[in-house]
């Protein structure tokens, strides 16, 4: 035993000693659920958008009418099952509301008082907003109850799959970049190479920006792979410019990569360099919408989580792939990751260390 309480002392001096660790282990995971924490619970109860096709008999009607149905339900939503907000939309503004994950439902009623629900049924959201939206109104109008039916939405576009695989293509990118550079740049640290590199005539640029390029062929690649597979398994909507998809793919690529050469300009430790690289891919992965719309968010944080490279290069693909985005809608964007990849390879280089 005092051996085993020898041995223990001594790995829990090391761990102490690493000032890195300490904050990874210790204060990163409160400040990740403060953050989350704040977010998801600002608002108090969840919000749920709801398109009411303007062209429905009464629009305005019908959509007082949800409010006041959705208001007197559960004891007036006090069990936070949240509220349902009704937007006016035109059937085109719905649809392309619907396709960027800002809505999950549409309703239109007739001049008979009927009701008409149109949603994909995959989306395990739009089938939960249409449960609580019917049960609210069916509660309403008790007898007089009129009849809904569902029209469901799983043409190219609509459905939520489309929406999903984007989203995927975006976070494939930045977690192969920033692992696949930011760590490789640690390992190598630990293993004294970047030591010897050092004591060569290389240059510094060349030498962080040679992941850069290893990296493009990687993910193209690995996005090739993940986009033939849901082509040919889902038939996902691609309706965009071919060139358009290549810029975002390359400024995405040079972002995440750039972020990479930061993340592992000077870490050390394998401990420190996994909560450099979680620091960054976590809080992207959770806020940029790549599941769920990010518009549920507080309206105060959606201006910040708008400009996170994941968010960008996700909304930019989806604007493509669903929307029929060309050039000319994904050059902001494209800008604007330029100048976040060129601040986080100047802090990189700036920093850099090879030993």
């Amino acid at each position: 035993m005092k051996q085993i309480y020898h041995l223990v002392t001594i790995q829990l001096k090391e761990f102490y000693r690493e000032p890195g660790i300490l904050f990874w282990a210790f204060i990163f995971p409160i400040a990740i659920a403060g953050v989350l924490g704040i977010a998801f619970t600002t608002k108090g109860v969840p919000q749920t958008r709801v398109a009411i096709i303007s062209s429905s008999y009464d629009a305005s009607g019908l959509s007082a009418k949800i409010e006041k149905a959705f208001s007197n339900s559960s004891d007036g939503n006090s069990s936070g099952l949240g509220v349902i907000i009704p937007q006016l939309l035109t059937e085109e503004d719905a649809i392309k509301a619907l396709k960027r994950g800002e809505i999950n439902l549409l309703v239109r009623e007739d001049e008979k008082g009927n009701l008409e629900f149109s949603f994909d049924p995959s989306n395990a959201n739009a089938q939960r907003d249409y449960l609580l939206l019917s049960n609210a109104l069916l509660t309403m109008q008790g007898k007089e109850q009129v009849s809904s039916s569902i029209r469901k939405l799983d043409s190219k576009g609509t459905r939520y799959i489309d929406y999903l695989v984007p989203g995927m293509l975006a976070m494939g990118v930045m977690n192969s970049c920033l692992w696949g550079v930011g760590w490789n740049l640690i390992e190598m640290r630990m293993k004294k190479l970047l030591r010897r590199m050092s004591a060569t005539p290389m240059n510094k640029l060349a030498f962080v920006m040679s992941f850069f390029f290893t990296r493009i062929f990687v993910t193209t690649v690995e996005s090739i792979i993940f986009l033939t597979f849901t082509f040919t398994v889902f038939e996902n909507a691609f309706f965009g410019s071919i060139p358009a998809a290549l810029l975002i793919f390359l400024t995405g690529n040079f972002v995440f990569a750039c972020i990479g050469i930061f993340v592992g300009s000077r870490a050390q430790s394998a401990q420190v360099g996994n909560g450099l690289v979680n620091a960054f891919t976590f809080p992207m992965m959770v806020l940029s919408g790549i599941f769920f719309s990010y518009k549920n968010f507080p309206d105060i944080v959606l201006p910040f989580i708008k400009h996170l490279p994941l968010t960008l290069v996700a909304d930019s693909l989806r604007a493509v792939f669903i929307e029929g985005a060309g050039l000319a809608e994904i050059v902001y964007p494209c800008v604007f990751m330029v100048g976040i990849g060129f601040f986080f390879l100047g802090v990189g280089l700036r920093i850099f260390r090879w030993s």
